[in-house]
């Protein structure tokens, strides 16, 4: 195996761990503990979780167009009058991020792609990266902050 397929294959494996963790963090969170707010300027844990997943849905979308249909639902939640949403409902959202990402973006090598849509997947890896892991940093500090667990990798 490739040097490069060893490092990609560990880096979807860390994204999945990531991934799992994520969930792990949110799925226990009651309503009241997704809308707690420690300080008037910062947003909450459910805020943050939700952000998360609308971040995704918008980077997907932008690569996949009307090819991802189902993540029109989502793009909602970055609307200023979406209502909060529960913990599951947070869940749900990233497992259907996360398919759409192992499924569209994460499959095949890259010989099996024209270097033009590995940039663009790439780019969109990067893009989604780059969202994700500062507001799971965000909401890991945060759930620290009113004694409840991180997001734990």
């Amino acid at each position: 195996m490739l040097r490069a397929a060893i490092a990609e294959a560990r880096a979807f494996d860390s994204w999945q761990d990531y991934q799992d963790a994520l969930k792990r963090a949110i799925a226990p969170l009651t309503g009241e503990q997704l809308r707690q707010r420690p300080l008037p300027n910062l947003r909450t844990p459910g805020e943050i979780a939700a952000h998360i997943v609308f971040g995704r849905a918008l980077h997907l979308h932008h690569t996949l167009g009307e090819g991802a249909a189902e993540l029109k639902p989502l793009l909602r939640w970055g609307d200023a009058d979406e209502p909060p949403h529960t913990a599951v409902e947070i869940v749900q959202g990233l497992e259907l991020t996360w398919q759409i990402i192992t499924g569209c973006l994460m499959r095949g090598s890259a010989t099996d792609v024209i270097a033009e849509e590995e940039a663009i997947i790439m780019q969109t890896i990067w893009g989604l990266l780059d969202h994700d892991l500062p507001h799971a940093g965000e909401l890991s500090l945060l759930l620290g902050a009113i004694g409840l667990p991180g997001v734990e990798i």
